[in-house]
């Protein structure tokens, strides 16, 4: 009984997981030293350096929101500031040669999810035990199917994104393929060793960096934007005059 105990929590972190835990601590390192900086710096001079990047960085992010989101929705902030380094940095991690991470179906589906759970939380905190009426609309009957419905984004949105880090990485292999098959049928008389390393690098460097880094940002921005939309169509227009009443300041409501 013992044995059987010790072999189920006994558990080998993968290649994927490994680099997701290296990313996220890169990002939390980041975090609190921009935390720091910020912190001793002067208020009244303009930032230099790192925290000029921060500042670029946070100020991007706000507005970013703000667009996205509408008023009322600055503490949304900070989840799409950490999401967004993340998300960039899992894209982008396999030119560091560890294993990547969006490659692995988990990596996507564990953002789905945390995405979809913010999505119901919204849901509760505006419109409170009137959300549960999605499930029974039109009727009682189609409670299964909009129970269906509900858990509908964490499937297309993880599919969505693997597929996409996946299509990279297999468009890549394949004219990887190619190429070495041309270079050694082109220099064949090097023989087998040195006649098929000659046509490769360069083009394959050259969709690594733009796989990585071009498609990489605009996955995330895609990501973000899809967080962004959904969460805030979860807050009624009611919720949303209130908010926007409670921002303005005391002279703007007089004049209501």
């Amino acid at each position: 009984m013992i044995e059987r105990l010790g072999s189920f929590f006994e558990y080998t972190p993968n290649g994927a997981l490994t680099s997701s835990l290296i990313v996220m601590l890169l990002v939390a390192i980041v975090a609190i030293i921009m935390g720091i900086l910020a912190r001793r710096a002067d208020p009244l001079k303009k930032p230099k350096g790192l925290l000029l990047l921060a500042d670029i960085y946070v100020t991007s992010m706000q507005g970013f929101v703000k667009k996205n989101m509408g008023e009322g929705w600055e503490k949304m902030t900070g989840y799409f500031m950490a999401l967004g380094g993340y998300l960039f940095l899992a894209f982008i991690w396999s030119i560091t040669g560890l294993p990547s991470i969006i490659d692995n179906l988990w990596a996507p589906l564990a953002l789905a999810f945390v995405m979809w759970v913010l999505i119901q939380f919204t849901a509760l905190r505006y419109q409170h035990f009137h959300y549960f009426h999605r499930y029974i609309e039109p009727i009682f009957l189609f409670l299964p199917i909009n129970i269906i419905s509900a858990v509908t984004p964490i499937l297309s949105t993880t599919l969505r994104m693997f597929g996409n880090a996946l299509s990279g990485t297999i468009i890549i292999s394949i004219i990887t393929w190619a190429l070495k098959r041309v270079s050694s049928l082109a220099f064949a008389f090097m023989g087998d060793g040195l006649s098929s390393i000659w046509f490769a690098p360069i083009p394959v460097g050259v969709l690594n960096l733009y796989f990585a880094l071009f498609s990489g940002f605009i996955q995330t921005l895609v990501f973000m934007s899809l967080n962004a939309v959904w969460i805030a169509n979860e807050r009624p227009d009611e919720a949303m005059g209130l908010t926007g009443q409670a921002l303005r300041g005391p002279e703007e409501k007089k004049s209501i």
